[in-house]
């Protein structure tokens, strides 16, 4: 019966000594890093969603369609959307097409400015999100001296970068008396293309981690 409890001390005393055993000295670098992989990969999928909602919305209210989606702008650059509004200079934006506004509104009518602006609203703080994540992830492989993923994220916020300035314009045109449809549905897939294409990297850069994770041979 001695040896029995004996016994089961060891097991309780090995147990103990596993539980509270402390991480390597890379697992608080290699947690953080999943951490906010995981969390951009989520903010992306919040905004391309906020952004395909409010293109729902328009091609829904306002009769306005979607566009095709375009090559990634880390090699194709988008071109020029020149909106014609009366009395004013012409502006440039973003998407093959020439956009009377005038005639725009008053074909499909002017987009609820609530709606626009809660939309762009929604679209800015995730972008925002992702764009502080990848940072992190940057610094971090730059430290590991990591340059294939270096490269990767390097992609990643070219492309980031693109989208910003399309919710620029988007947001700038949501601020306008009256919100032109078509104008505000090309800006939209201009952010859209621009997500998706960051986001391709993205699932890349993450895929290569999940393989660097593995154990040889699985």
């Amino acid at each position: 019966m001695r040896s029995v409890r004996v016994a089961l001390a060891i097991t309780l005393c090995l147990s103990a000594a596993v539980v509270t055993a402390a991480p390597d000295a890379g697992a608080k670098a290699r947690g953080s890093y999943n951490f906010y992989g995981s969390s951009s990969h989520n903010a992306y999928s919040s905004a391309r969603s906020h952004v395909e909602g409010y293109q729902g919305y328009l091609r829904d209210t306002h009769g306005v369609a979607v566009p095709a989606h375009t090559e990634a702008f880390a090699t194709l650059p988008a071109p020029a959307v020149v909106v014609e509004r009366p009395q004013t200079p012409v502006a440039r934006v973003a998407a093959p097409a020439t956009i009377d506004v005038g005639a725009d509104i008053a074909a499909h009518g002017a987009v609820d400015a609530e709606v626009a602006r809660e939309a762009s609203d929604a679209i800015g703080d995730d972008i925002e999100r992702i764009e502080r994540h990848v940072k992190r992830m940057l610094k971090h492989a730059e430290e590991l001296g990591d340059k294939e993923a270096v490269s990767i994220l390097a992609s990643i916020e070219k492309n980031l970068g693109v989208a910003r300035r399309g919710h620029a314009d988007l947001h700038e045109h949501h601020a306008e008396e009256t919100i032109s449809p078509q104008t505000a549905m090309a800006l939209a897939q201009k952010v859209n293309d621009a997500l998706r294409a960051s986001h391709a990297d993205h699932d890349k850069l993450m895929k290569r981690l999940h393989e660097a994770d593995e154990p040889a041979g699985k």
